[in-house]
């Protein structure tokens, strides 16, 4: 068997044993080391998988900006609504909606409207019930503004989810992570783990996955395997 086949078998089998731990969580925060790194991309195909294993995923993306109503199948809250168990209805999933592509706390107030952290989080866990994995998605990097009183990681703190981190594969990239790893073990958050998304093609030498195992205690993956 070729070297690159027998790679993409342990990658596979270390993505399962990696699931058959997630699946015993009751949800995570999903968020980016920067926006445009392929949260949803990666999010959707996780829960995905998730579901394939009998759990019944709850997908939440409490705000949203430069949302457009007659592009709706665009928007990554569509795309996390029709992956979760059961199509989930969007006003649920996403129940702010804001038509500039600002941050959302700016968005929010060119509207005549306020985003709070708390409301922020009630809406992510209703009407969640025990037993359903939440699959919360932040919106841009973990402290990326996302209400008036807070960030990304005010989020996640307060709903106290493991974090899952994505990141673009790219050079550069392990300083971005080890920072945001760093933040997020001083907000006392637990790491669900790292996941690199290879947007576009690898430096030719670069070996971010090895690189960051070797100097992390959690989880690191590349998706695709």
């Amino acid at each position: 068997m070729k070297l690159s086949l027998l790679n993409s078998r342990q990658a596979i089998d270390e993505l399962d044993q990696w699931l058959e731990q997630v699946a015993t969580l009751p949800g995570w925060f999903v968020t980016g080391t920067d926006t445009g790194v392929g949260k949803t991309w990666v999010g959707v195909r996780l829960m995905q998988l998730l579901r394939r294993r009998g759990v019944r995923v709850i997908p939440r993306k409490p705000v949203e900006s430069g949302w457009q109503d007659e592009q709706v199948t665009e928007t990554d809250s569509w795309r996390l609504a029709v992956s979760g168990s059961g199509f989930q209805p969007l006003h649920e999933v996403c129940p702010n909606r804001l038509l500039r592509p600002l941050s959302p706390p700016r968005a929010a107030l060119l509207e005549g409207r306020e985003l709070q952290i708390a409301g922020l989080a009630a809406v992510c866990l209703e009407p969640v019930r025990a037993g359903q994995f939440v699959h919360v998605e932040g919106a841009g990097g973990f402290y990326s503004p996302l209400a008036m009183d807070g960030l990304n990681a005010d989020l996640a703190q307060a709903l106290g989810l493991p974090v899952l981190l994505v990141s673009e594969d790219r050079v550069g990239c392990i300083n971005h992570v080890l920072l945001t790893l760093e933040v997020i073990r001083q907000r006392e958050l637990e790491v669900a783990g790292v996941v690199l998304n290879p947007i576009r093609a690898a430096t030719p030498g670069m070996d971010n996955l090895q690189d960051l195992r070797a100097l992390l205690q959690v989880p690191v993956l590349r998706w695709p395997v």
